[in-house]
């Protein structure tokens, strides 16, 4: 007697049931077993294991959509089988594809019905996924040695970089290929994670059948431990990437401050010379003022000459005082007395020379 074992991807599952109901009669059946979900039976056997539909036949079929993978089972006995838990079994042919083993054991369908499909699915799962990454790796080495030689020009170019502009340009290149390398180490990393995930079911299923295929389990493992190498290796050529950036921002921070640090110096000399500026411009023209209503000839020049310094003080430090109240929209304590100093000192000016320094 043989088990005819076919696999499809369950988006498959409605085209596959409605091309089967033509030739057998099947009627739904919903039974849970350890590690997989019987979905329907009668003259075969419909199952689904994770993301995977599953078709148990005595029979072979033929079916326009192309399974993932196949396995034959004939149940005999012989020489040359090797012993698990159920019985005997040997290996006739063990593509990913295909599968024909010879079993020797009783029916059950802990055997037939969950563990046999739940095992063969993991392990063309992992096969297919290392073959996958087996690629990924080829492409992203390549990639990576690109990546090395950018890297390198970028540094030794960055060397000689003088501006902000050009340091900036640097940096936005430096960090199109970190994104880049990112998103393809980001997807390797997450397949090797999913292949651990694939391998440790797969451990769970052949600790379950207790020496079926116990080299594949090793296989598997070593496979793995080259892909865990690749990804540390590509992780440290994403952390030289990284490094560089940060340096580069680094330099670009240093480089800005010294500009702002320029810069402030600059607008420190011009706001000192506009002060400068507007003293002067204040007492002058305060004195011409001042000259125009009273008569200074009746004052001491050394006595004047403080009134109209301290009068020229008041105005300049009025005005700023003035700005913070429109800043702020609120009058402050500083603009009050201000304004007081400033009335007392225009009084004083009008009055010390108008009746106190004339004799009226």
């Amino acid at each position: 007697m043989k088990y005819y074992y076919y696999y499809f991807h369950q988006d498959e599952m409605e085209d596959v049931l409605g091309e089967i109901k033509s030739w057998f009669e099947v009627k739904p059946r919903f039974v849970k077993h350890k590690f997989t979900e019987i979905l329907a039976d009668g003259d075969l056997i419909v199952g689904k294991y994770t993301n995977v539909i599953f078709l148990i036949s005595k029979e072979k079929i033929e079916l326009s959509i192309q399974p993932l993978s196949r396995t034959v089972i004939s149940l005999e006995s012989g020489e040359g089988f090797k012993k698990f838990r159920f019985g005997e079994y040997k290996v006739e042919k063990a593509d990913v594809e295909e599968q024909i083993l010879k079993l020797n054991a009783e029916f059950s369908e802990e055997l037939f019905y969950d563990l046999i499909p739940a095992y063969n699915i993991e392990a063309f799962k992992i096969e297919v996924t290392l073959r996958q990454c087996n690629l990924s790796v080829e492409s992203i080495s390549k990639e990576e040695t690109e990546i090395l030689k950018q890297v390198t020009r970028i540094s030794e170019s960055a060397r000689s970089v003088n501006t902000v502009d050009g340091l900036e340009n640097t940096l936005f290149e430096v960090s199109k290929i970190q994104m880049s390398f990112f998103k393809r180490f980001s997807t390797f990393k997450d397949i090797n994670e999913e292949i651990f995930s694939s391998i440790v079911r797969f451990e769970t299923l052949a600790r379950k059948l207790d020496g079926w295929f116990n080299d594949k389990i090793q296989e598997f493992r070593d496979f793995h431990q080259s892909l865990v190498y690749y990804e540390s290796k590509f992780e440290q050529t994403l952390n030289g990437i990284r490094d560089m950036y940060s340096l580069l921002s680094i330099q670009l921070d240093v480089m800005r401050n010294k500009e702002n640090l320029e810069l402030q110096r600059k607008t420190s000399s011009l706001q000192a010379a506009a002060v400068v500026i507007e003293f002067v411009a204040v007492l002058y023209y305060s004195l011409k003022i001042w000259e125009h209503f009273v008569d200074l000839e009746v004052m001491p020049k050394g006595f004047a000459f403080t009134i109209l310094f301290l009068f020229t003080l008041a105005v300049v430090g009025y005005t700023e005082v003035l700005s913070h109240i429109f800043r702020e929209k609120k009058i402050s304590v500083s603009f009050i007395l201000t304004t007081l100093i400033l009335v007392l000192i225009i009084l004083m000016m009008y009055l010390l020379p108008a009746f106190i320094f004339s004799g009226a």
